[in-house]
Parts: structure tokens; C-alpha cells; sequence
């Protein structure tokens, strides 16, 4: 039996999968604020005692993310693009484009039929688009974040949202708020500029079908709904946890180091 783990450590959430001879055998996610070590060894020890393993039983961990220099237990460590595009092909292969929002990032990728990426984008400092702008928006209205993209669905005329800006949009968001808007409409017209965002920043490639959406915020059912609307086609999705796709191309990457 072999084992293998990746470990992507992300700037909100530290996201890791197990391999146990070439099937998923576990996958466990931790929000963290600070302290990203720690939380990259507490997912690691959930991720193994779900699997049923022992540390000094998996062969390579590959560590990858914003804070892949953390992970301790890495015998290497990978940038997110390789590893989003080994996680990708390996649910998909026919996948063409990749949109991967996170909790303070946005990337593009353009795949080629030969498995590798043929051009890439993602934003800079500006968190405008990403899993922490609708966080902070959730906040704004006393709305759970894991009922936004709920709420955002029931929504009839959702509002414009103008500024870019998370100052200036939470702003707007609380004038909404006096003024005794519907949360669902304000929620829903938060949803429709951060899929105006990610549409903006992919157009800065080649999009091309299938387009597959990764990372935290994919989970969001009102982002998705209208970044579908703002590309005019569906996103291809995958049964597994779309907030685990580069976790699962870093376990991948320390699989194909090891043969």
C-alpha cells in the first residue's frame, strides 16, 4: 500500500487529501485566521485519523498555497497552478479553462489538450471577487456566509452593486440595508459583481469549453448561477469538494515524484 498527501494552505482555510493506493481516502478542511503552521499539522492529524494511517506511513506530502512554506511535515512543495491543473485533469481531462476562486484569490487557467497550462491570470493585491469581499459583505447584513449563496437564489431584482471596492461596496451594502431593501436582493446583486469580477479577470485568457470552478467560493450556488450567466454557458462541475481540487493535484504531484 502506498500514501500519499497534499496540503494546500490557502490564506483563510488549510485543505488537505489523503491517497491511499491511487483512491481519495480522505479530504479535511480547517479555516484558520492566523497561524497557518498549526493549522496545516491540525488538518494533516484529522485527514489520517479519518484515513486510517499513520504518519510515518505516507510516502511524500506535497505542500502547496499561499502558505505551503508552513507545512512542516512537506517533503516538497508545488505552485498552485501545477497543482490545480493535475487536480483538474485527474477529475476531468476535458476540462479547457479553470477558474479558481478563494478566499483572497482569483486565477485563470487555460489548458491545452497535451495536459498543460497554456496561459494563466490572477489578481493582484485588490481582494475584490474573492471568497473574503463576500465574507465581509455577508457580515454587513448579519447573514450567515453559508446561507448567501442560498438567499442570493430566492432573490426577484437583485441590486446593483457599483464599487469594486470592499470599502465602498460595504458602503453601498449598508445603505441598502436603511434604505429596507431585501437581504436576498442585496446578496444576490453582491453575487452578480463577484461573477462580473471573476468573468472580467478570465477574459484576460482564452476562455474556452468545458470551464470548471474551483476553490471555496465554487460552493456558492448564487456566484455560480451568475457567473453562468455572465459567460453564457454552464460550468462543468465534480462530485468531489471543489475547495479541495488543489490539495488533491498537490497529493498527485507527490504520486508521480515517488514512481
Amino acid at each position: 500500500m502506498v500514501i500519499f498527501a497534499g496540503c494546500d494552505v490557502g490564506a483563510v482555510a488549510a485543505k488537505i487529501v489523503i491517497l491511499k493506493d491511487d483512491a481519495v481516502a480522505a479530504t479535511k478542511i480547517l479555516a484558520y485566521k492566523n497561524l497557518p503552521k498549526q493549522a496545516a499539522l491540525a488538518v494533516f492529524e484529522d485527514a489520517l485519523s479519518e484515513a486510517g494511517v499513520a504518519s510515518e506511513a505516507v510516502d511524500l506530502c506535497v505542500a502547496t498555497g499561499f502558505g505551503r512554506k508552513t507545512v512542516a511535515y512537506a517533503g516538497a512543495d508545488v505552485p498552485e497552478v501545477v497543482c490545480l491543473n493535475r487536480g483538474v485533469r485527474w477529475l476531468n481531462p476535458n476540462i479547457r479553462t479553470v477558474l479558481d476562486v478563494g478566499g483572497q484569490s482569483i486565477r485563470a487557467l487555460s489548458l491545452g489538450e497535451n495536459g498543460r497550462v497554456t496561459d494563466s491570470t490572477g489578481n493582484e493585491k485588490c481582494a475584490a471577487g474573492t471568497g473574503k469581499f463576500i465574507e465581509v459583505m455577508a457580515k454587513a447584513l448579519e447573514l450567515p456566509l453559508e446561507e448567501a449563496g442560498r438567499l442570493a437564489l430566492t432573490s426577484r431584482t437583485p441590486v446593483n452593486i457599483t464599487s469594486q471596492c470592499g470599502v465602498f461596496a460595504e458602503s453601498e451594502v449598508i445603505t441598502y440595508v436603511n434604505e429596507g431593501i431585501d437581504r436576498a436582493d442585496i446578496i444576490a446583486g453582491i453575487s452578480r459583481s463577484v461573477a462580473g469580477k471573476i468573468t472580467s479577470l478570465a477574459h484576460r485568457i482564452t476562455i474556452a469549453e468545458p470551464i470548471a470552478m474551483v476553490g471555496g467560493v465554487a460552493k456558492n450556488q448564487g456566484v455560480r448561477q451568475f457567473l453562468e450567466k455572465e459567460l453564457g454557458t454552464s460550468l462543468t462541475g465534480f462530485s468531489f469538494d471543489p475547495q479541495c481540487v488543489c490539495a488533491l493535484g498537490a497529493a498527485l504531484v507527490a504520486r508521480e515524484r515517488k514512481k
